[in-house]
């Protein structure tokens, strides 16, 4: 988890099944779409960047708040609402603005993490 702003990108790594790996390289990785965007369900906003047959790249708009000059990010589950993720994920890590990174072991969803807002930058407004 990338922090930026009240942003994040995920850069998620898998591994598929030899059949899904045949049918990704033949009908390529949009066919992955929908499985990856529920990955981040919790969440409004999802856009998938970049995808392969062993990694991807998601994009959350308004992933945290701004609330007196920091960005707040709240845990969120992994999975859809209609099925999170009660697997834990071996390894994740939130990078943050300054290129500290902190990394969590087995879990089901995000960290509640917190970066400081560049006071130099005027706060993004999502309100349109």
């Amino acid at each position: 988890m990338n922090l930026e702003e009240d942003n994040a990108s995920f850069d998620l790594r898998y591994s598929l099944d030899t059949f899904t790996r045949i049918y990704v390289m033949i009908l390529g990785c949009r066919s992955l779409e929908a499985e990856l965007l529920s990955f981040l369900g919790f969440y409004d906003h999802v856009e998938l960047i970049s995808a392969d047959i062993s990694k991807a790249t998601l994009y959350v708009r308004g992933a945290g708040k701004y609330n007196s000059g920091y960005y707040l990010f709240d845990a969120t589950p992994f999975g859809s609402k209609d099925e999170p993720i009660v697997d834990g994920i071996s390894q994740f890590s939130v990078a943050y603005p300054g290129g500290r990174i902190r990394t969590f072991s087995n879990v089901t969803a995000t960290q509640n993490v917190f970066s400081e807002a560049d006071k130099a930058r005027p706060r993004p407004d999502y309100s349109a």
